[in-house]
């Protein structure tokens, strides 16, 4: 599943990334189909991030793909307990954010 490295390295600059993902977000909500279909995503992200000195995006990224029902919560909540510690680092505050909502709807239901 290539096409998220794709769009990543399409996207020349972090602020451009949420027009590429609307354009080609039917693409992914696809390809984003099940758990492991978005850990695969997840990983991609991962890589190209760390390969690319690109970690401070990740966290703008991942909010994106989630705003977008590319990623559920859960995916991203269980991914990033294995993310590189980098990583982690960067998106703690989305994390954070994420948790907070989860509990909130578990309260609402």
């Amino acid at each position: 599943m290539h096409s998220t490295r794709a769009l990543l390295e399409l996207c020349p600059e972090i602020k451009e990334f949420p027009k590429y993902v609307q354009y080609f977000g039917p693409m992914f909500i696809k390809l984003a189909k099940d758990r492991d279909s978005q850990m695969v995503i997840l990983d991609e992200i991962e890589t190209w991030a760390l390969e690319k000195s690109r970690i401070p995006d990740t966290q703008k990224i991942l909010h994106i793909l989630y705003n977008e029902d590319v990623l559920d919560e859960s995916n991203i909540l269980e991914w990033s307990d294995s993310a590189d510690n980098d990583i982690q680092s960067s998106i703690a505050k989305f994390i954070v954010w994420l948790k907070e909502a989860e509990e909130e709807s578990s309260e609402s239901d």
